[in-house]
């Protein structure tokens, strides 16, 4: 049982051992991948001395390179173009406020003659009116004074009162019409002078409709500009994603044939110019994942040489002494 137990657990942390190191390796293989590319990034240019596969790399890079630099100078067109919509957008909007400031300023002194005038057009019509209701007074006055001195007249051998009140009947029939011509007149020259107003009150609207109609024409100008600019920059914005796209996807790319020519220079122990220490960390991460591999190799021997009777009854063991405090946490929960 001691032997079971310690070969067993032995065999159990060379295991878990060898599983840690695995996703060492996996960490390490993607670091020397990632410096692998940069190396060739950084060095390409000094790698085209070297075998077929190699060059036929550089000719890819060499090819990435030149679509990369077409599609910078394409967004670069895209970029510019832009900014002279923003700029034709600008210079409307600036002439569109000048042009509405201008028609405001024009308007406001018409609109307030304007306003004056109908205000005395309508005191002229409220005039002829009133003068309208008066005459129409006067008539009744007239018909019911007529009525009074036909009455009169009728009347045989009357007092003085009644004669008094005759004469006094018959005087306000003899004024009525001078009262009657004076409105007449009154209300002729009312009805004339609104109607003399008129032709100005016309021209006034007139010059404001002009006017509305400036404003309405400049407002329509810059939403047409508006929606045209708007419409030329989705169009630009969606040219500027696809290249942007297009340049990440030769990005992408790219990645291959960077890590072989890295991979490369490393073999040949050529550095690059600019970062010659980038070289040091490739070979340090080879030695890194060789390192791991070798200890993986000395753990998957040493798991291969141990006795497998043993092994076996050890993990049975070990698997129904987990069942066990399993089914005892289960009982402990539920009870």
């Amino acid at each position: 049982m001691p032997s079971l137990l310690r070969e067993g657990l032995l065999d159990l942390s060379r295991r878990l051992k060898f599983a840690w190191l695995w996703t060492v390796r996996l960490r390490l293989r993607a670091k020397l991948f990632k410096a692998e590319g940069e190396l060739g990034w950084l060095g390409w240019e000094q790698a085209d001395f070297y075998d077929e596969t190699i060059a036929a790399q550089v000719a890819k890079v060499q090819e990435f390179e030149n679509t990369q630099a077409l599609l910078l100078n394409t967004s670069a067109e895209l970029s510019g173009r832009k900014a002279e919509l923003d700029e034709e957008l600008a210079k409307e909007k600036a002439l569109h406020d000048q042009t509405l400031k201008a028609l405001t300023e024009e308007r406001m002194p018409i609109g307030q003659k304007l306003e004056e005038a109908e205000t005395r057009r309508r005191l002229k019509l409220e005039a002829v009116e009133r003068f309208g209701k008066a005459l129409e007074e006067i008539a009744r006055t007239e018909k019911m004074l007529e009525v009074k001195s036909l009455d009169f007249m009728k009347v045989q051998n009357p007092n003085l009162a009644t004669r008094i009140e005759a004469r006094q009947v018959s005087d306000e029939l003899g004024r009525l019409p001078t009262e009657r011509n004076l409105v007449m007149a009154d209300k002729s020259a009312a009805s004339e002078e609104a109607g003399r107003m008129e032709p100005e009150i016309a021209r006034l609207r007139g010059e404001l409709q002009r006017i509305d109609t400036a404003v309405s024409a400049a407002r329509d100008r810059l939403e047409t500009a508006m929606r045209k600019t708007d419409a030329e920059a989705r169009k630009l914005e969606r040219e500027r994603k696809k290249s942007s796209d297009h340049m990440s996807k030769l990005d992408r790319q790219k990645r291959e044939p960077y890590r072989a020519i890295g991979a490369c220079l490393a073999d040949h122990g050529i550095a690059p110019l600019n970062q010659p220490e980038m070289l040091e960390r490739v070979l340090a991460l080879r030695g890194g994942v060789a390192g791991v591999t070798e200890r993986l190799g000395e753990i998957g021997e040493a798991c291969a040489s141990t006795d497998k009777g043993l092994l076996a009854g050890f993990y049975i063991l070990f698997s129904a002494v987990v069942v066990a405090v399993c089914a005892a946490g289960y009982l402990l929960v539920h009870h």
